[in-house]
């Protein structure tokens, strides 16, 4: 897969993952794949978030994002979102998979979790296959993708024969609902902090002082040089969004995405005005007349 390639996928993602459509109303959240990617590189808030999810404490030895993992020539590679691995050699891959009509994510679980075996042991026979160490493949996803409503569904291989003999071939797939508030409390407020990312949040049911150190990273992270840049790669990609949406529902629906996502991002209203006028082909007045409207 080469470098374009893989921008590509990387930007179809950030479209993908972001609540563009939203308007006026637009936040920008952890679910969100740029702010999740910013996030989760930070070992503390990996180690938290983690930590929740398995029931566990866990120490973290190495974080990385955005983790390309090859395939053979001509073959699909994959772009893990936040992969990370513990002091007990055990693989993690944290997926924000918001989009999930477009594909099989369960399928995707499956592909995913096979190449990141692929890296692992070196050629030779003297490689043995128990030394592959055990790998969590964590999805989060916004819908109900199984309708059992729960929050967390875990999957191990197992016998059908025999109940109760697992394979214990050390995977675990992990799939996490966010619209569910049936699993233990401070796991269903950590996805709920994901959906809407403020700890006055009220769907919040129990403040664990892992999401609240999580929301210390957050805060540490938009208020950095860092963010910067990458707020401005999703209004590049927010003023694409909002010029097709013009273009196919009208002008003034992109516009209102428009603004509502510079609102999120901190632009100045001078600003978005300006980037109105030069995006949108629109008079000055034409533009003031929107920001009137829809800046509040």
């Amino acid at each position: 897969m080469t470098d374009e390639v893989l921008v590509d996928v990387k930007n179809e993602k950030l479209a993908a993952g972001s609540n563009y459509e939203s308007g006026p109303e637009y936040e920008l959240n952890l679910s969100d794949f740029a702010l999740f990617l910013s996030v989760m590189k930070n070992k503390e808030a990996y180690r938290n978030t983690l930590s929740i999810i398995l029931d566990e404490d866990i120490e973290l030895d190495e974080v990385k994002v955005e983790q390309v993992v090859l395939n053979k020539e001509g073959k699909r590679a994959i772009r893990l979102d936040a992969w990370a691995k513990s002091f007990d050699n055990r693989q993690f891959d944290m997926e924000m998979q918001n989009d999930s009509d477009h594909d099989d994510v369960r399928k995707r679980s499956r592909y995913y979790q096979g190449l990141l075996d692929t890296p692992v042991l070196k050629s030779g026979r003297e490689t043995l296959y128990k030394n592959l160490p055990s790998t969590v493949v964590i999805f989060i996803t916004q819908d109900d993708i199984f309708k059992k409503d729960l929050a967390m569904y875990t999957f191990t291989e197992q016998c059908e024969e025999i109940q109760g003999l697992h394979l214990e071939d050390g995977t675990t797939k992990l799939f996490l609902n966010m619209s569910s508030r049936n699993g233990r409390p401070e796991l269903v407020s950590l996805l709920q902090y994901m959906k809407n990312t403020r700890l006055d949040n009220p769907e919040i049911i129990v403040q664990d002082e892992r999401i609240v150190k999580l929301d210390k990273v957050v805060e540490e992270v938009k208020q950095s040089e860092e963010w910067e840049a990458v707020r401005m790669n999703i209004l590049d990609i927010g003023i694409q969004k909002g010029l097709a949406e013009g273009r196919a529902e009208g002008l003034a629906e992109g516009i209102t995405a428009y603004i509502g996502l510079c609102r999120e991002l901190d632009i100045s209203a001078d600003e978005t005005k300006e980037k109105i006028v030069q995006n949108f082909s629109l008079s000055y007045d034409e533009a003031e007349k929107y920001m009137q409207q829809y800046w509040k």
